[in-house]
């Protein structure tokens, strides 16, 4: 088990179907506690020793005796994909540290200008900005106005809503001009439908962005992406369509509110 798992590792091979964690034992566990079985209980299920199944909690024990445990807790466990590998549970600690590439940000530069606010800078972020509210300097751009012509706005995809409801927030009250966030397509709630979407214009993008992590690797996202604005004229996102591969989605009358 323990030669498993470090090959596991070495080759970022995770297993779906089990449970969150970033290991396999971790999964184990989690699962065990999901389905509020105790040791004692489990071992019964498996046919296992308690001892067995503590043991391979703890990264231990036989493959032979892993399989009779997935076989009964986890029958249906497979590979997961690579890039849902790194975008999961195996990374939580980290995954919302993902930094848009200096590639995808060319032509943001081109199109909407310079960024004036970046709310959710990091320090090993590319993205260049007048101003960068981190966290590591006590700042919190959920917190702190923002301010400028331009804010940009790759926020942590677990607190999605929470920073669109920022963005829309700063945007009304005319902190800034204009807003443009990059995010995953997730449009089910009831506020999007109902508030977000009247003002905002939403950028379909075509293909999948390489972000990059803490540790300068980069993965595609297993989901797709938009691009969503606040305030943007017609001229802006003539641009931006020129330079990028999508299209605009735009909900009736929104035209008219453009501004020139």
């Amino acid at each position: 088990m323990r030669t498993l798992v470090t090959v596991m590792a070495s080759l970022n091979f995770h297993l779906t179907g089990i449970g969150p964690g970033a290991s396999l034992p971790e999964q184990l566990r989690n699962r065990r506690l999901k389905l509020s079985l105790s040791l004692d209980r489990m071992a019964q299920r498996t046919r296992l020793s308690r001892a067995t199944v503590v043991a391979l909690e703890s990264g231990g024990g036989s493959v032979a005796s892993l399989l009779r445990l997935l076989a009964v807790i986890a029958p249906k466990a497979g590979r997961r994909a690579p890039e849902r590998s790194y975008w999961g549970q195996g990374d939580k600690v980290d995954r919302d540290s993902r930094f848009t590439p200096s590639e995808f940000m060319q032509p943001i530069y081109e199109a909407f200008g310079q960024v004036d606010t970046d709310p959710c800078a990091h320090l090993l972020s590319p993205v260049v900005a007048h101003r960068r509210i981190l966290l590591v300097d006590g700042g919190d751009g959920l917190v702190d106005d923002w301010s400028g012509r331009l804010a940009y706005v790759n926020p942590p995809f677990s607190r999605l809503l929470t920073w669109l409801r920022r963005a829309h927030q700063q945007w009304q009250a005319g902190h800034v001009e204009t807003v443009v966030c990059l995010v995953p397509v997730r449009t089910d709630s009831a506020w999007f439908h109902e508030t977000l979407s009247g003002d905002a214009s939403i950028y379909l993008l075509r293909g999948r962005v390489r972000f990059l992590d803490a540790r300068g690797k980069g993965q595609q996202t297993p989901f797709s992406l938009m691009l969503l604005t606040l305030g943007a004229t017609a001229e802006q996102k003539a641009r931006y369509a020129a330079r990028v591969s999508g299209f605009w989605m735009t909900r009736r009358g929104a035209a008219e509110r453009d501004r020139p």
